[in-house]
């Protein structure tokens, strides 16, 4: 048996209205093929609905029933509709989200009071991971999104690229460089740095365009914590290379950025959902405030 809802509806208009001739003109059907409609519930019911004996339509006592029922039918299947419609515009839940230290202190303020808002049924999990382990939770389906430096090479992964920055040449302002307005890394190769520890990405990140550039560098500090990071520098413990953004956000300490070139170190910030997991109405709007904040700006 494989009733469809449009004979359903078909059907109904037709008593409600009692006359084939005007439920074709109200619906915009050929009379034909409402006939042929109920005629197919007919058959597939195996019962006759009108009795059609009669010139005014008047129904079988199965035709009352069978009215009466795709009735109940038809308003449970439009409370479905509406109750999803409802779920998008009352959205709850909760949301597992990857955010790396270094990208949530600027990053994710603005999503979250945004988002906040407009959504306070959401509860907003955040799990503070390094890039690399946000990726694999990302693509596990144990985090929602995750916020991560781009390129990801993922065939499982969505990627969007929301924030760049420039790296930026941190040096305190006794050092030698500090009157320069820009540097090439190869200048640097004789110096101590002041690095991100291995696990951030960032670690790895700097020591390979180091590489590119033809040496490897001394590595005389690691830090989990940028700020302390350019206090070092202040303190002339050596040099550091982080996005501008971080360089800006330190008061009070003595340090001059300066502009890296040939080539310019570009850090490009994005998100990451995965392409096979199922998106909720939550994450949705989540991924609407994020374009909003980020992606639509000129």
């Amino acid at each position: 048996m494989q009733i469809q809802l449009k004979d359903l509806n078909i059907f109904v208009k037709v008593v409600e209205n009692r006359s084939f001739t005007r439920t074709a003109e109200i619906l915009f059907i050929a009379q034909p093929s409402l006939s042929k409609s109920v005629q197919k519930l007919e058959r597939e019911l195996d019962v006759t609905l009108i009795d059609r004996s009669f010139r005014q339509l008047r129904l079988t006592d199965a035709g009352m029933i069978v009215y009466e029922k795709s009735k109940e039918i038809l308003s449970t299947f439009n409370n479905i509709s509406t109750s999803i419609s409802d779920l998008s515009e009352l959205v709850t839940g909760q949301l597992k989200i990857g955010l790396p230290p270094i990208i949530g202190a600027f990053i994710f303020p603005k999503i979250a009071e945004v988002y906040g808002k407009g959504f306070p049924g959401v509860t907003l999990k955040l799990e503070e991971q390094s890039i690399i382990i946000t990726e694999k939770l990302v693509e596990s389906g144990e985090l929602d999104i995750g916020f991560v430096v781009l390129p990801i090479q993922n065939a499982n992964l969505n990627t969007v690229s929301i924030y760049k920055d420039e790296f930026v040449l941190c040096v305190s302002s006794n050092h030698t460089l500090a009157g320069l307005k820009e540097v090439s890394l190869d200048q640097l190769k004789d110096e101590n740095f002041i690095l991100f520890p291995k696990v951030f990405a960032l670690h790895d990140f700097i020591v390979n365009k180091c590489k590119e550039a033809g040496y490897t560098p001394k590595i005389a500090f690691e830090s989990t914590q940028w700020d302390l990071m350019l206090e070092l520098v202040s303190a002339e413990f050596g040099i550091t290379i982080i996005p501008r953004i971080l360089a800006n956000k330190l008061n009070g300490v003595s340090i001059v950025p300066i502009h890296i070139v040939n080539p310019p170190i570009v850090w490009d910030i994005g998100f990451i959902t995965n392409k096979n997991s199922y998106q909720s109405f939550a994450l949705k709007e989540l991924l609407n405030i994020i374009n909003e904040i980020y992606c639509d700006k000129p």
